[in-house]
């Protein structure tokens, strides 16, 4: 663990990787795409803590950045009218902008094609 994580220097565990999300196809889930990239280059999506679903510590967590891991039944999977609204704020709240979202699109047009820069 480094130093922003709780208890730096000591092992951590990736309990349940890899793992998987899910976006819409459309034009929302592309921007959508293009803030979770600039958010994974900033380190957001996962951190080192207390896992809430199994309760063991020094694990890789997620980030307070919600997404979906199913398509289809149980709380963390579509359909979710309100979900690309929510992970926008969640960005959001990490200081990732529309503004700087758009910038990536543009700069980088074929992300979701290619899946990397």
């Amino acid at each position: 663990q480094g130093p922003e994580h709780p208890n730096p220097g000591q092992k951590y565990s990736p309990v349940g990787f890899p793992r998987a999300a899910f976006l819409p196809d459309n034009k929302d889930g592309k921007e959508a795409l293009h803030g979770l990239y600039l958010a994974w280059e900033q380190r957001l999506i996962f951190t080192v803590g207390r896992s809430i679903s199994s309760g063991l510590e020094n694990c890789i967590t997620w980030n307070d950045i919600h997404l979906k891991t199913k398509v289809t039944g149980g709380n963390h999977s579509f359909p979710d009218d309100q979900y690309l609204g929510n992970l926008s704020q969640d960005l959001a709240g990490f200081g990732i902008t529309e503004a700087e979202i758009n910038a990536h699109m543009r700069r980088h047009p074929n992300l979701r094609e290619t899946g990397q820069l």
